[in-house]
Formats: C-alpha cells, sequence, structure tokens
C-alpha cells in the first residue's frame, strides 16, 4: 500500500496542547530536587509530577498516530525521510546552537566554543529536554521496521492486536528488568515504543474505537479516573526516594517491575481519558487549539524562560523552590512567554522555519 489518503483529526491538537501542558509541569516541579526533602509541597508537587508524566508519551503516541496515518505499509522512502528528518533537523540545529549561548551565558555551561557547540548537537544535550529529538529520530529511522512488526502482530492476532501489542512489548520491559541481555528494552528509545505502536493502532481503527468511548458508561469512567488518580501514588516513589533521600521503594518487593505495568497503564488510561473527553464534548476552547498548533514550538523554546527564571530572576527576588509561588510564576511564565514567542515567530516565514523546517514558502 503507498502513500494514502490523509484524514484530519481535530482532536489530535487537543492531545497535543495536554502533552505540552504536562511537559511543562514536569519541567516546573523537576525544581522540588533542590528542596530535598519531603514536606507537603514537596509531595503534592511530585505527585503531580508523576500524573502528569504521560506527556512525552502522549507525544511518541501523537507521532505513530500522524505518521500511520500518512503513511501506511508501503513508504515513499525518500519523501518520507525527507520530509521527516527536514522538520527535525533542522529547529534542533538552530536551536541547539541557541540554547549553548543562552546556557552559556548564564553560567550553566562552561565558555562555549565551535568544538562544545558540535559535542552538544551530536550528543544531544545543549537543554535538558533535547533527548527527545534522538528519541523521535529513532522512531523515523526504524518507522520501517516498525510498521512491518505492527502488520505481523495484525495479521496473527486480528482483534486481539492491541493486547498482543502491549503484552509483547510489556513482557520484554519485564525481562530486562531480571535479564541483562534484555537491559536495552529499559532504555530509550525502546520504552516508547509501545506507545508509538497504540499511536498507529489507534489510528488503524479509530472509528470502532470512538464508538466504543463514545457509547461508555459513566461508572466505567468513573472507575478509569479512580484508577488515574491512584496509580501515581504507587509508583511516585521512583521519583521521591532520590530526591528526598527516602528508602520506601526498598521496602516493596518487585517495585521497580512493578512500576513498569502500572505507569504503562497509567499512561494508557490517561491517553484513553483525554481522547473520552475530546470525543464526548467535542471542544471549542480555540486557546486550547493554539497551544496544541504551537505545542512543537513551545517545547522548543520553553527552557530558555525555565532557565532564565531559574537563574536570573528569581534569585533577585529571594523566591525559592521551598515556595508554592516559585512553581506557579515558574509555570505560567514559561507557558504565556513561549505562547507568545511562538506565536510572533510564526508571523515570520525565515522565523517561522527555524520551528517548522519548512524551507519553502508553501
Amino acid at each position: 500500500m503507498s502513500k494514502t489518503h490523509q484524514n484530519w483529526f481535530a482532536e489530535i491538537n487537543y492531545l497535543r496542547a495536554v502533552a505540552i501542558i504536562a511537559v511543562l509541569i514536569i519541567h516546573t516541579t523537576d525544581d522540588t530536587a533542590a528542596v530535598k526533602k519531603l514536606t507537603e509541597l514537596t509531595f503534592s508537587l511530585m505527585y503531580i509530577e508523576e500524573l502528569v508524566r504521560f506527556a512525552v508519551p502522549m507525544f511518541v503516541f501523537v507521532s505513530g498516530f500522524v505518521l500511520y496515518n500518512k503513511y501506511k505499509s508501503e513508504l515513499p522512502m525518500k519523501e518520507f525521510y525527507k520530509k521527516r528528518f527536514m522538520a527535525i533537523l533542522i529547529p534542533y540545529l538552530i536551536f541547539s546552537i541557541i540554547y549553548d549561548i543562552v546556557n552559556a551565558h548564564l553560567g550553566l555551561f562552561p565558555i562555549i566554543t565551535l568544538n562544545s557547540v558540535i559535542t552538544s548537537i551530536f550528543n544531544f544535550n545543549a537543554s535538558g529536554h533535547f533527548w527527545y529529538f534522538q528519541l523521535i529520530l529513532t522512531f523515523y529511522i526504524f518507522y520501517p521496521a516498525i510498521i512491518a512488526y505492527y502488520e505481523i502482530i495484525k495479521e496473527y492476532f486480528g482483534i486481539y492486536t492491541f493486547i498482543a501489542l502491549f503484552l509483547s512489548i510489556l513482557i520484554m520491559y519485564l525481562l530486562g528488568s531480571f535479564i541483562p541481555s534484555f537491559e536495552f528494552t529499559l532504555g530509550t528509545p525502546f520504552k516508547y515504543l509501545i506507545y508509538f505502536l497504540f499511536g498507529i493502532y489507534l489510528n488503524d481503527n479509530y472509528e470502532q474505537t470512538c464508538r466504543i468511548l463514545e457509547s461508555i458508561s459513566l461508572k466505567k469512567i468513573i472507575l478509569l479516573v479512580i484508577l488515574i488518580i491512584s496509580l501515581p501514588f504507587f509508583s511516585m516513589f521512583l521519583c521521591v526516594d532520590p530526591r528526598c533521600g527516602t528508602q520506601i521503594s526498598n521496602f516493596i518487593p518487585y517495585y521497580y517491575q512493578l512500576t513498569l505495568i502500572s505507569t504503562h497503564l497509567l499512561h494508557m488510561c490517561i491517553f484513553i481519558f483525554c481522547l473520552y473527553l475530546v470525543l464526548l464534548y467535542k471542544p471549542r476552547i480555540r486557546i486550547l487549539q493554539k497551544i496544541g498548533e504551537y505545542s512543537y514550538g513551545i517545547f522548543l523554546v520553553h527552557a530558555i524562560f525555565h532557565n532564565f527564571l531559574i537563574i536570573d530572576i528569581f534569585p533577585r527576588f529571594s523566591i525559592s523552590p521551598t515556595s508554592l509561588t516559585y512553581y506557579i510564576i515558574l509555570f505560567t511564565v514559561m507557558l504565556v512567554m513561549s505562547y507568545y514567542t511562538v506565536k510572533l515567530m510564526l508571523t515570520n516565514h525565515f522565523t517561522a522555519s527555524i520551528i517548522t523546517g519548512k524551507l519553502n514558502s508553501h
């Protein structure tokens, strides 16, 4: 099958909006690490952080969904790789240089040199969140193989395809936690493969999935919400222990293996719940649609504002991470400034190409 007719799914921008807001929350609550003790505030913020750690998995899920919507079994390889890599590499290279300059100015990096810039580009570490580029590039490179795997599972398991996909990958994760030779399954990008495959599956079965979600009972939705609220309380100690010096996870047998299951289940439940809300209420919230449209740009620029605030601004006004005000200001400024920066950049062809990677004028 060659490139097929593309459908437009308005729901995707809402999911992107939710995902980028979650990214900003994570990069806000990350700063609880500076407090180094467990308080009511840090516990609450780390719970929220664990709850919204679906952010990157949701972006990976959306990538799988959108790619499969455009390219199915047989790929126009040259066109596929040219478009995908241009959209990623141009923004990545430019913003790597920008972050190197900004972070050197703020004292986060040593004095900037040509060698340090080249090294940061090849190591994907000009900024802490740039590991995502390496992740998504890997999925692009291996996309034909991933599609082949999906088609094989689909052919053999039919209506049980999703269960087979989920269990096959989860079993590999569990093997990786017990057997050293399978440890690669716990690293990036393999640990995100399950979400990419879920995006492919959902696009392939979108109408059927929508009918199921639109007819689901309120009782089941309430149970889903209870599950979503409850699961982070279990897995959050992977974050709490190293930051606060506690050892709570050590008292739970096979804690790491259990969190592998619980976190993937949590993220899948959140994806389903978010899609359910979008389908049920069909929101027409313009600002949420715009945040979704700008999500890639917001992802690119937000850490600049984060770093300026925590290094240059907050110390001047004695705003400490022990205060709730610190996190409210940090999140709000990051979101607002990133949103309007991207909006402004998209009004000019040259600056828009820095974000989109599209050098042509159409």
